[in-house]
Order: structure tokens, then C-alpha cells, then sequence
């Protein structure tokens, strides 16, 4: 027999498979069942906040994203391989649990968000000092981290 035989006749039909979401085995659901439950009901709700941060351009949608798919991955499998394979969230959620990335601009989006609702809060908000300066403390740590990740894959 050939080499030609084995091989398949023509171009793969259709776009290559996600991989599969780490934690999707039964292993890592939690088995309290009211514990269960509460993270399934979180997860229903950061994966809402999620959805109307994508239509809202004050409101994060991957922040949220994660937070449903790691309590989907204690509570739902199903939930969790629909949400970490879904085809337009899913690349930005497997990028940070597979690489730790934060795109270019989503950390334009996350520094820049976080100076005007500081700035809008110091103007419209606090009447003392200590406030702002701890929750700008607060930000700039948060942005710090949000900078220092990477923004793509690196190349070996």
C-alpha cells in the first residue's frame, strides 16, 4: 500500500477544532451542591455582564468572560466548553488561560478606562484626599499588571 492511498483526498472540511478547555472533566466540579449552584448562578452572571459589556462601550466583556468560564468550570462542563469554545469569545478567553495575553487593545481600553473613572470620581465624587489616592493606588497597581502582560503569542 502507498503513501498515496492513506492520504485524504482534497482540502480539511471546514475550520480547525478549539482545543479542548482545561478543567472540562468531571474531576474539577465541586461537589457541594449548593456551592455548585452558586458558582452556576455567577457564572450566569458574568457571562450576562460579559455579553452587554460587548454591546456597552463603558462595560468590560472579557473580565467577566473569565470569571464565567472559571465557575463553569467548577459548576457546568457544558456551559464552560460552550463559553471557552464559543467562536468569537473564546480566542481572547483561551489566550489568557493558555498564554496569560492581554491585547494591545484591550490594555489601551483597560488604563484608559480606569484614568477617567478615577479623573471622573476625583471631580464629581470625593470631597477629601485619601479616597482617590487609594483607589488610584489601587489602579495604577491593576494597570501595572494589565501592562506587564504579554500582548500576543511569543515566537521561539
Amino acid at each position: 500500500m502507498s503513501v498515496q492511498e492513506n492520504a485524504p483526498s482534497g482540502p480539511p472540511s471546514g475550520p480547525p477544532a478549539a482545543p479542548e478547555p482545561p478543567g472540562t472533566d468531571e474531576a474539577g466540579l465541586v461537589e457541594n451542591r449548593l456551592l455548585r449552584v452558586t458558582l452556576y448562578g455567577l457564572g450566569c452572571i458574568a457571562a450576562a455582564l460579559g455579553l452587554i459589556g460587548a454591546f456597552l462601550p463603558v462595560m468590560p466583556t472579557v473580565p467577566f468572560l473569565l470569571v464565567a468560564v472559571w465557575c463553569f468550570s467548577r459548576s457546568s462542563p457544558r456551559f464552560h466548553h460552550w463559553l471557552y469554545t464559543h467562536p468569537t469569545f473564546g480566542p481572547p478567553i483561551r489566550n489568557w488561560f493558555q498564554h496569560g495575553i492581554v491585547p494591545l487593545k484591550g490594555k489601551l481600553y483597560a488604563v484608559g478606562g480606569m484614568a477617567v473613572s478615577w479623573l471622573l470620581t476625583v471631580i464629581f465624587v470625593f470631597d477629601d484626599w485619601l479616597k482617590p489616592a487609594l483607589m488610584g493606588g489601587t489602579m495604577v497597581l491593576i494597570g501595572l499588571y494589565v501592562c506587564t502582560r504579554p500582548s500576543r503569542v511569543a515566537v521561539e
